[in-house]
């Protein structure tokens, strides 16, 4: 990339992001919703019922990923108990049937713990996992997979800032074929800084007729997952330990105006820089040790409406949960060759409805120029939620 390639793609990054779902916002409008389990004013209901209609094409036709198109159902429906004040039981069963393929039937059964009066200190699931996916970039986490596999169990820890998670994907008995594995992650708010409020803190003579102040946010990311067990000796899959660490940073500019006896704020886009890192160190399930990748994002959003631009720079990427054309192997084709290098300049688009007479729809389109194969890609998704 040329000098001037470069400052023309930094003023176009400086011309938007939310914290940690930017890279895949789109796709998981719908599915998150559908996925995370949260008390909040409707938790005193006995009975939750949820249904997602979803439709996902990524039609990539790249190197790295191969196209796919997913349209299905998933329903979930589960009792809560309420023992104590401080404690349930979710019980259930979730469906995930993807037309022109088989019905697949999941148990939902989760023990909750609140910590504290009123959640105040989080809580603790044993059992169904809220929120698969758990917010992590895109780069790491592939969105789609919550369309094919809909449920992790494990155990969980979630506050306002922590999501603290291990995913138990496998086990094993004496002379079993597969390997045991497990995942375990966070999610990590580190700041939170808030803008000011015009309300309170007016502009005054001190501050003058014009002042910028700003939302600003810190998010620290962190996965490691475990392939092996010492019951198997199957030597035909790798055995190992590979993980990421990823830092997140925002900002979000807010432009406060006073002219004469008005005062007028001016929200501009939020800036997003991830670092992510990703450690191999003894080469178990490839030849790369270690890989790194930058993504920037820019955003801004009109009520409903929200546009993304980003741009990523991968060396050495690989993620065993991530998007494949990030990767610089394909997992799916060993024979395609390796790419130590990925550049993607990403512009996304999304819509949720709740105007327009739309109530539970979220529409969204990414768009993904490889700029050293000079092609694009898409994938394009559409769901509908329902909550009863």
């Amino acid at each position: 990339m040329g000098l001037k390639e470069y400052y023309l793609g930094f003023v176009v990054l400086l011309s938007n992001a939310y914290l940690s779902v930017h890279a895949q916002e789109t796709a998981l409008l719908g599915v998150s919703k559908m996925q995370k389990y949260e008390y909040d004013d409707d938790s005193i209901k006995g009975i939750d019922i949820r249904a997602l209609g979803y439709f996902r094409n990524t039609e990539f036709f790249h190197p790295m990923e191969q196209g796919r198109s997913q349209f299905g159902l998933q329903l979930n429906a589960f009792w809560k108990s309420s023992i104590k004040d401080n404690r349930r039981l979710e019980f259930g069963t979730a469906f995930n049937q993807q037309f022109g393929g088989g019905i697949k039937l999941y148990p939902h059964i989760a023990l909750v713990q609140f910590l504290g009066h009123q959640f105040i200190f989080g809580e603790i699931r044993f059992g169904s996992l809220s929120n698969p996916g758990h917010g992590l970039p895109e780069p790491i986490y592939n969105p789609a997979i919550p369309y094919i596999n809909p449920v992790e169990y494990g155990i969980q820890y979630i506050s306002p800032k922590t999501d603290l998670w291990m995913n138990w994907d496998q086990a094993i008995v004496f002379a079993s074929p597969f390997k045991e594995t497990f995942v375990l992650g966070i999610n990590q708010s580190l700041l939170h800084f808030k803008k000011m409020d015009p309300l309170n803190r007016r502009l005054n003579k001190a501050r003058g007729n014009f002042y910028i102040a700003s939302n600003f946010d810190a998010r620290l990311y962190a996965l490691y997952r475990h392939v092996g067990g010492q019951i198997d000796v199957d030597e035909a899959t790798s055995t190992g330990n590979r993980g990421h660490m990823a830092f997140q940073a925002s900002v979000c500019p807010t432009i406060f105006i006073k002219s004469g006896a008005q005062h007028i704020s001016l929200k501009l886009p939020r800036y997003s820089y991830s670092f992510l890192h990703y450690y191999d160190p003894k080469s178990s399930f490839s030849e790369i040790a270690f890989g790194s990748g930058h993504l920037h994002s820019v955003s801004k959003k009109w009520k409903d409406w929200q546009l993304n631009i980003k741009s990523w720079i991968g060396k050495n990427w690989m993620a065993p949960f991530g998007q494949g054309i990030y990767q610089s192997y394909n997992p799916e084709d060993i024979s395609v060759e390796k790419r130590e290098r990925s550049r993607f300049l990403i512009i996304s688009s999304s819509f949720t409805g709740s105007s327009f007479g739309l109530n539970g729809f979220s529409l969204g389109y990414d768009g993904y120029y490889d700029k050293d194969l000079q092609n694009w890609n898409t994938a394009f998704t559409f769901n509908f939620l329902m909550k009863i």
